[in-house]
């Protein structure tokens, strides 16, 4: 496990240092040894073998290139499923076969460059004062909702609580527990029905910003986005260095460069704090 994590501080170090176009294989086997170490924090496998479970064809241009990420395996662990059970609990059926240009649209980043580069609209609303109290054993959550009033029904229809007080638009929910009183157990059970229902989030130097999403497709955590991204941009590198030139338009290298400026410590950030169970902060001073 200490191997697996100095290797994966080397790998991250070497990749600031780097050229864009060699940052995302040194990013991606950065992932994937820090990755083995989280899974195996919560799953405690072992030594084992691992695969990485994901293949990618760029199609000869970026908008039709796919992801594939293979099914779970018993005895060979798929390492991106597995990082995603452990950082989630998420599920979906697999093999799942994914176009990258769509499967980044969830990645809240880069949302705004990923919207003005495709002429699309933003998908995401900010949530914030976040208030959350008990009745009897129900506790409750509600959030501001930042979002205009003709965006409030699309949200709905999602399955967001959306309620309107006082000219505001709130997202509320809530969760029936065992107990009368505010235990870890029921702000666990809260959380993983936010998730269920589906938040995004990223961090910054003021802490965690929270968003909800009015598109039904691809909606995938952004730990487990950027870490398949990033394998697709290694498999480029590690290829095909020669194509990375050529599979992305003027605006898509843009999107890219953005991605690999601002994704890895996010990545760092997330999924350090998920199997920690705490905030991870990012600092306001460069040491």
């Amino acid at each position: 496990m200490n191997s697996l994590l100095e290797q994966a501080k080397h790998f991250y170090n070497a990749a600031e240092n780097s050229p864009v176009k060699s940052k995302p294989l040194l990013y991606y086997y950065s992932f994937l040894n820090l990755s083995k170490v989280i899974i195996n924090i919560d799953k405690k496998y072992g030594q084992t073998r691992y695969m990485h479970g994901i293949g990618a064809n760029h199609n000869n241009r970026f908008i039709h290139s796919t992801l594939r990420i293979a099914e779970k395996k018993s005895f060979l662990k798929n390492i991106s499923i597995e990082l995603s059970e452990s950082l989630d609990g998420f599920s979906i059926n697999y093999p799942l076969s994914v176009n990258v240009k769509d499967y980044m649209m969830h990645c809240i980043g880069v949302h705004r460059a990923y919207s003005e580069i495709y002429n699309l609209e933003e998908i995401f609303f900010r949530i914030e004062d976040l208030k959350v109290f008990k009745s009897g054993k129900k506790i409750i959550s509600r959030f501001k909702v930042c979002a205009p009033q003709d965006k409030i029904s699309s949200l709905q229809d999602l399955g967001y609580n959306i309620i309107e007080d006082e000219e505001n638009f709130y997202w509320q929910e809530e969760v029936l527990t065992s107990s009368y009183s505010m235990t870890r157990n029921a702000y666990y059970l809260l959380s993983q029905h936010l998730r269920n229902k589906g938040i995004w989030y990223f961090v910054n130097n003021d802490g965690y910003t929270l968003y909800i999403s009015n598109s039904s497709i691809n909606r995938y955590p952004p730990e487990i986005i950027i870490y398949n991204t990033m394998f697709f941009l290694g498999s480029i590198t590690r290829y095909h260095p020669y194509m990375f030139d050529q599979i992305f338009s003027d605006k898509e290298q843009w999107l890219m460069s953005e991605f690999l400026t601002t994704q890895p410590k996010q990545f760092l950030y997330l999924s350090t704090a998920k199997i920690l169970g705490q905030t991870v902060y990012s600092a306001y001073t460069k040491f």
